[in-house]
């Protein structure tokens, strides 16, 4: 009988023991995790080491490893080597390995890894700052450098501890409008370009699906299997009213304590309201949609869907005291307008499809603006946990640059629940 050692480096493993907390044989096959031993730290690229022995006269067909569920890859010659990004050790992970046999049996193995003990950091509270540089024609600038930022907080100048202008990992919440009002071509073509952009959802990424008539629907919470994100998709149905604020407001929360960009994609073609269309839809206002965005750091995206709101959109923009285009018959703000000041003082974008037609180019535009953020962090010199909101500025050293970013944040709070505002 020929026995077979599989190796899947680990780089953060401890050593060759095999460690406690290992699962072992299915029949007579046996897969054990050599590296990392149960509840080790994995941090950055991460790999594995399993020991494998196949049962007798039989041969290793492949290996798969998961991590979190999602897999990573599949193997079926050697060398058997898998990475991961384990990120920076603020979460755990469960790794999972599969090894099939030429005789049609199969072993598994599992262990999973702990995050950084606060001892083992020091914690420095870092304020996060996504920015997106464009030029005077509209194409994204990638060529600066940390010295061409300047970051104020109320004011005030700060320091740069972190710079970055490379992809960071992604939770994304796409909220999409299944109200009454979406039915037909208006919601298959908004599945089609919502699978489409799901291309965006890399490895590391965490996304869920939320739909909103009504109610608010959890059609897929947070998974990095993007066939459950895309099957999610695809089955949404269009009925009733549109519960806008109370899907900004669900969604947010579960976007929260997530060390990378948060993210809310939203698509909707009316405003916030009952089926009736003379009653809200929503529990929540749009103010404490907002706030939860921001007090959990979530960048809105949104994609406003009507003949008209592109117009609104761009009047609104050229004439900012134009408010009668901002409200209808019953006092209530237009969409272009909600949507307009939920990206722009949460860091985001707001585009406008008058059709259908324009939808998928929509989404696309969304996807390049995530794919061309600068990460900018800085240690606040305003130490007080007083739940406070504080005004971002950024500004740039380079002529006709103009940057998308979130227009402040809510500091921590000692007070349970912190603060929300009334109307920022």
């Amino acid at each position: 009988m020929s026995r077979f050692l599989v190796l899947l480096m680990f780089a953060l493993g401890a050593g060759p023991s095999l460690g406690p907390g290992v699962d072992a044989a299915n029949g007579t096959g046996t897969i054990q995790f050599a590296t990392p031993r149960q509840f080790a730290t994995a941090i950055g690229s991460a790999t594995a080491t399993l020991q494998i022995t196949p049962p007798a006269g039989a041969t290793i067909v492949s290996v798969i490893l998961l991590v979190d569920g999602a897999r990573v890859a599949t193997t079926s010659s050697p060398p058997w080597m898998f990475s991961w990004a384990a990120g920076d050790g603020t979460t755990g992970h469960k790794l999972d390995a599969i090894a099939r046999f030429s005789d049609g049996t199969e072993a598994r193995a599992s262990v999973s890894t702990s995050r950084l003990a606060v001892n083992e950091v020091e914690e420095v509270a870092l304020v996060n700052v996504y920015a997106i540089a464009r030029g005077p024609k509209g194409a994204y600038v990638n060529d600066l450098q940390q010295r061409d930022f300047h970051v104020f907080e109320n004011g005030r100048p700060q320091v740069l501890d972190r710079f970055s202008a490379e992809r960071r990992p992604l939770r994304i919440a796409i909220v999409l409008d299944t109200s009454l009002s979406m039915e037909g071509e208006k919601l298959r073509s908004a599945i089609a370009s919502a699978v489409a952009f799901l291309d965006v959802v890399q490895h590391g990424d965490e996304g869920l699906v939320i739909g909103f008539a009504d109610r608010v629907s959890i059609l897929q919470d947070l998974t990095s299997d993007r066939a459950k994100l895309e099957g999610a998709i695809r089955a949404v149905e269009a009925k009733g009213g549109t519960s806008l604020y109370d899907a900004i407001y669900q969604a947010s929360e579960r976007l929260a304590a997530f060390d990378g960009r948060r993210v809310l994609l939203l698509l909707s073609d009316g405003r916030d309201e009952a089926a009736n269309g003379l009653e809200p839809g929503s529990i929540h206002t749009l103010d404490e949609a907002r706030a939860r965005a921001l007090h959990n750091e979530v960048m809105v995206f949104a994609i406003g869907l009507g003949k008209y709101l592109a117009h609104d959109a761009k009047v609104l923009g050229e004439d900012p005291t134009a408010r009668a285009l901002e409200m209808d018959f019953y006092g209530r703000e237009s969409l272009a307008a909600i949507i307009s000041s939920l990206a722009e003082t949460t860091g985001g974008s707001a585009v406008f499809a008058p059709g259908v037609g324009q939808l998928r180019r929509s989404f696309e535009r969304i996807a390049e603006d995530l794919r061309h953020q600068y990460l900018l962090a800085y240690p606040s010199d305003d130490k007080k946990h007083d739940g406070t909101w504080r005004e971002i500025k950024v500004v740039v050293d380079r002529p006709g640059v103009s940057l998308t970013n979130r227009k402040g944040y809510f500091a921590p709070s000692d007070l349970p629940g912190g603060r929300l505002p009334v109307r920022l």
